[in-house]
């Protein structure tokens, strides 16, 4: 007799891969077996279906550079006049999620867009556009 289930041990599930499934931002969401627990899995708030506000990271540890794109950055929005939310991210813990070993790193809705850049406003306003 076979089951035509497969069974699968806790390694197994633990290093099987992810799905991912998209938000209404565009943002990638993961999505784990029920019996792992993620670290701290990115989700939209937003609860709307049409979301076009934007969550802008400055990740960086709190040195010249990572104070020089948050100020571009935050100058850009406002240029561009867009709604988003922009923070600056210094707890390593939570910069390492993002797998990003190169600082100051920027990230939109989720997504690493420029790491290891002192972006000009006109840089960040490309990337944001």
């Amino acid at each position: 007799m076979s089951d035509n289930k497969e069974k699968k041990g806790f390694w197994s599930t633990l290093f099987a891969p992810k799905k991912k499934s998209s938000c209404c931002c565009g943002s990638q969401i993961e999505i784990v077996p029920e019996n792992v627990k993620p670290a701290e899995a990115p989700s939209c708030d937003c609860g709307s279906a049409d979301c076009s506000a934007k969550v802008i990271k400055v990740l960086g540890t709190g040195c010249s550079s990572c104070k020089a794109l948050y100020a571009n950055v935050q100058e850009a929005v406002k240029q561009l006049g867009i709604d988003a939310e922009v923070i600056k991210e210094e707890d390593l813990n939570k910069i390492m999620a993002y797998n990003v070993m190169s600082l100051p790193a920027l990230v939109v809705n989720e997504k690493v867009v420029s790491k290891g850049q002192k972006l000009t406003v006109e840089q960040v306003k490309q990337l944001l556009a």
